[in-house]
C-alpha cells in the first residue's frame, strides 16, 4: 500500500472512531458532566446533523486549496475538536468540540477518497478509494473498542486525548506524504464550487445534479434499511436468536471482520464490473435482512447471515463511491463524495430511527430486519430502474469505473444544473 494511501486510512480509522466511540464512554460522560444519557446521546446526534448540513459547504469553500495545504490543516482542526471535548470543563463545551471535530470529517473523507482514486491506475480506482474507507471498517471493529477499553480504564477524556494524539500523529504523516493534487477544472462543477466571473463572482453556489440525486436516495435508502436492524443488534441477537452476552460481542466482531472482507472484495468489483456492483452488493444486503427476518432455523445460521450482513453493506461503500463520482463527472468529484458521504450519514440516522418508532409501537425485531430489507430492496429497485436510462457513449480511453454506471450515473440533469 503507497504510503500516503495508508496515511490516509489512518485518518479515516480516527475519523470513524471519534463518530462512533461516544455511544462506548456515553454513561462515565452522563456522570462525570452531570446530565442525562439522553442529553449525552445527542452528542452523536448533533455530530451526523453537523456533517450532513455543514458538510458540503465546507468542501464547496474549500474547493480551490490544494490538497497538500488542506487535508494537514482540515486534520488540524480535526484534532483541535478532539483536544477541546477532552479539556471540556462541561457540556456545552463538550458539545462545541464534537461539532468542531464534525464540520471537516465529510470534507476529508472525500478528499481522501479522491485523492487514492486520482493516485490508482485507471483499473483500480475504486479499490484504492477502498483502501482509504477500510479505515472506517476498521473502527468500527478496533477504534471503538479500544476507545471505550481507554476511557474505563483512564477516564472518558483520555478517550478524546488518545483520538487527538493519533490524529495528529497521522497529520503529520500526511503532510510528509506527496498527495495528487486535483485535476485542473476539478474545483468546479455540477455539484458546487466557488465560481469566478460573471454575475455570481465571489458567490457560492451548490448545485446537486439530477443523476447525483438518484445515487444519494439509494445511498441512503440502503444504508437505513441495514441500520435499522444493526442498531438493534444486541437486543435482536439476545432475545430474537438467542445468543448470550458474550456471542453478541462474538458476532459484532464478526459482523466488522465481515465489513472488512466486504469493502475489499466490493473495491475490486467496482473496478472489474461497474455495472453490476451496486445490484449486486444491494441485493445480498436485502437478502440477508430479509432471511434475518424469518425464524433463525440455528444459532450458527444467523451468525453467518450476520457476517454476511457486514460483508455486503461495506461492500457497497466503493460501489456505491464510484457511481456517485461517474454521476458528478471528474470535476466535482471531491464534492460528490461529500454529498455521498452526507447521504450514508442520512441514512444511518433514517434506520436507526424507523428501528426505534416500530419497536416503540410494539413489533418485534424481526420486524424491524423485514422493514430494512424493504428499504435496502427499494434501493435496489430504484437502481435497477435506473440501468434502463440510456446510456452516454464515453470519450475513447475512458477508463470503466470512470463511465456512466447504467442510470445510476446517466439519469437526466435537473433544472438546478441548468440554472447555473
Amino acid at each position: 500500500m503507497p504510503l500516503p494511501v495508508l496515511a490516509m486510512m489512518v485518518c479515516t480509522f480516527c475519523i470513524g472512531t471519534a463518530e462512533s466511540v461516544i455511544a462506548g464512554i456515553l454513561p462515565d460522560i452522563a456522570r462525570d458532566v452531570g446530565v442525562s444519557l439522553t442529553a449525552v446521546g445527542l452528542l452523536i446526534t448533533v455530530y451526523a446533523v453537523a456533517v450532513v448540513l455543514v458538510g458540503p459547504f465546507v468542501t464547496a469553500a474549500t474547493a480551490r486549496l490544494r490538497r497538500a495545504t488542506l487535508l494537514p490543516a482540515m486534520m488540524g482542526v480535526f484534532v483541535l475538536g478532539n483536544a477541546l471535548a477532552a479539556l471540556a470543563p462541561g457540556f456545552g463545551w463538550l458539545l462545541a468540540g464534537r461539532v468542531v471535530s464534525a464540520v471537516v470529517h465529510s470534507t476529508l473523507i472525500a478528499a481522501f477518497v479522491a485523492a487514492a482514486r486520482d493516485m490508482a491506475p485507471p483499473d483500480r480506482r475504486a479499490a484504492w478509494g477502498a483502501k482509504v474507507t477500510l479505515g472506517i471498517g476498521l473502527s468500527s471493529v478496533a477504534g471503538v473498542p479500544a476507545g471505550t477499553l481507554i476511557g474505563n480504564a483512564f477516564g472518558w477524556r483520555a478517550t478524546f486525548w488518545a483520538l487527538a494524539a493519533l490524529s495528529l500523529a497521522a497529520a503529520a504523516l500526511l503532510a510528509r506524504c506527496a498527495v495528487p493534487e486535483a485535476a485542473p477544472g476539478a474545483t468546479a462543477g455540477a455539484a458546487g464550487a466557488c465560481r469566478p466571473g460573471g454575475a455570481g463572482a465571489g458567490r457560492l453556489r451548490f448545485v446537486l445534479p439530477g443523476r447525483m440525486l438518484l445515487v444519494a436516495v439509494v445511498i441512503t435508502l440502503g444504508t437505513a434499511g441495514v441500520f435499522a436492524l444493526y442498531t438493534y443488534a444486541s437486543p435482536y441477537l439476545t432475545e430474537s436468536a438467542g445468543f448470550g452476552t458474550r456471542g453478541v460481542t462474538v458476532l459484532l466482531l464478526l459482523y466488522g471482520l465481515g465489513g472488512i472482507a466486504g469493502n475489499t472484495v466490493g473495491g475490486r468489483a467496482a473496478d472489474r464490473f461497474p455495472s453490476a456492483a451496486v445490484p449486486v452488493t444491494l441485493g445480498t444486503a436485502a437478502a440477508g435482512l430479509l432471511l434475518l427476518a424469518l425464524p433463525p432455523g440455528s444459532r450458527w445460521a444467523v451468525a453467518g447471515l450476520f457476517c454476511l450482513l457486514g460483508a455486503a453493506y461495506f461492500a457497497t461503500i466503493p460501489a456505491l463511491n464510484t457511481a456517485i463520482v461517474s454521476a458528478a463527472g471528474p470535476s466535482s468529484s471531491t464534492m460528490a463524495l461529500t454529498v455521498n458521504n452526507s447521504a450514508f450519514c442520512v441514512g444511518i440516522a433514517l434506520g436507526s430511527w424507523l428501528g426505534g418508532l416500530l419497536l416503540a409501537r410494539g413489533q418485534a425485531l424481526p420486524a424491524v430486519a423485514a422493514a430494512g430489507a424493504a428499504l435496502t430492496a427499494a434501493a435496489l429497485l430504484l437502481a435497477l430502474v435506473g440501468t434502463r436510462r440510456p446510456k452516454a457513449v464515453p470519450a475513447p480511453g475512458t477508463p470503466a469505473a470512470d463511465v456512466a454506471t447504467d442510470a445510476l450515473t446517466d439519469t437526466a440533469v435537473t433544472g438546478g444544473e441548468s440554472s447555473r
